[in-house]
């Protein structure tokens, strides 16, 4: 990985005082990332994207280094720190219910029949449209989240929810219930 990051660069003393600085702390950021994430897989990738950003923000890191070469550690510890933390409520956001919980109905056969009634329409639709439907409406997503989650185009992401919305409308329609209020 040391030989990607440093193909980024340009200088040989630029790549020597990264790689110095690689060597030093990659082992505490992981640490720090793996003590917030508790996952080594994203523990890894909060580091990864940690050295790309000090990589990204290079002049910044040498300004520091001559200045203050103490405090390059906390800083590289802080971009771990607010990675690790983002990456984190992300994967909070995206858990979602089992598939097999069911809300309670209102009391009463006839709540329960309107409930399943209203649930049938859209727990039938497709998964391509059902699930940017979720992340957008339930979980909150922006378009550009949907798009990075389900690893498809912002564009693709905006057509499956328009398409899922008329879909669900349509078959919501197909129950009775009034377009207005859906």
């Amino acid at each position: 990985m040391l030989m990607f990051y440093l193909s980024l660069l340009e200088g040989d003393d630029n790549k020597a005082l990264f790689t110095a600085f690689y060597t030093r702390y990659r082992a505490r950021l992981y640490a720090v990332a793996l003590n917030i994430l508790k996952d080594p897989a994203l523990a890894e990738d909060a580091v990864h994207e940690a050295f790309l950003r000090v990589i990204g923000h290079f002049e910044t890191f040498l300004k520091i280094f001559e200045k203050e070469r103490n405090k390059i550690g906390p800083w590289a510890v802080t971009i771990v720190k607010n990675i690790s933390l983002d990456l984190l409520r992300k994967k909070n956001r995206s858990e979602f219910l089992p598939e097999d919980w069911d809300a309670p109905a209102p009391g009463g056969t006839e709540g329960e029949a309107g409930y399943r009634r209203l649930v049938e329409p859209i727990s039938s639709m497709p998964e391509a449209y059902l699930r940017p439907l979720e992340l957008k409406f339930i979980c909150e997503y922006s378009d550009r989240e949907i798009a990075d989650d389900l690893g498809i185009t912002l564009g693709a992401a905006r057509q499956r929810i328009r398409r899922g919305r008329v879909l669900l409308i349509r078959k919501l329609k197909e129950e009775g219930y009034d377009h207005e209020t859906v």
